[in-house]
């Protein structure tokens, strides 16, 4: 279970966010094709022109981390819940303490390990540049914060992930990627890439199905 408590800050270059999409009907890891993204999704590699923002090799970040992961297997262990998703457009920035994050709405496509609805939260540190923050009193202030490696409208994930809860807040259906960014993998034509630089004991990139069977193994 995540709570705010273990909540990790961290400071990263942000990804735009684009587009809208909606994802097909959730199926279990037994009846879905295991190299196959929602037709909704864009599975396909970042365009060159992209590279600049999704190449992780060259981001600087700060992360304090409580715990780290060498393997699939140990990131599966730790997680409430693996899923495959589709990100949509449908976000929310709340703060605490003056520190934005951004909750997104995913559409849950195949669930391999766990059980969740089909539509889930996924909360994440840090907000868009620009964006308006809630402060208490109902005043607003533009975030300066960069968020995690945001989730991006359209695009298809492969997650690992821990259900979220704090006191006094509604979090219903909300999760937070296991290990800051160390559960979160990007689905690219039937391979699954890690957008996490801090974790080199991590696969970088494996085929779905590979992934899918180290989870189920």
């Amino acid at each position: 279970m995540f709570s705010y408590a273990s909540r990790l800050l961290l400071v990263v270059p942000i990804l735009a966010l684009a587009g809208a999409a909606s994802c097909g009907q959730p199926t279990t890891a037994d009846s879905a094709p295991a190299d196959s993204a929602p037709a909704a999704c864009d599975a396909s590699p970042p365009a060159a022109a992209d590279e600049g923002a999704t190449d992780l090799r060259d981001w600087s970040t700060t992360v304090d981390r409580a715990e780290s992961f060498r393997t699939i297997r140990e990131l599966t262990a730790a997680s409430d819940a693996v899923v495959r998703v589709c990100a949509t457009d449908r976000t929310e920035v709340v703060a605490i303490s003056g520190l934005p994050f951004t909750i997104t709405d995913v559409d849950v496509t195949q669930t391999i390990r766990g059980d969740v609805p089909e539509t889930i939260r996924v909360r994440q540190t840090g907000a868009a540049p620009g964006t308006e923050v809630p402060e208490p009193g109902g005043d607003t202030t533009v975030s300066h914060v960069l968020g995690e490696i945001l989730l991006r409208p359209g695009t298809p994930y492969f997650l690992f992930l821990d259900a979220f809860e704090r006191p006094g807040e509604d979090t219903t259906n909300q999760y937070a990627v296991v290990g800051v960014l160390a559960g979160l993998y990007r689905e690219e034509s039937g391979q699954a890439r890690l957008l996490d630089p801090e974790s080199p004991g991590l696969p970088s990139v494996l085929p779905i199905e590979d992934l899918i069977s180290e989870v189920t193994g």
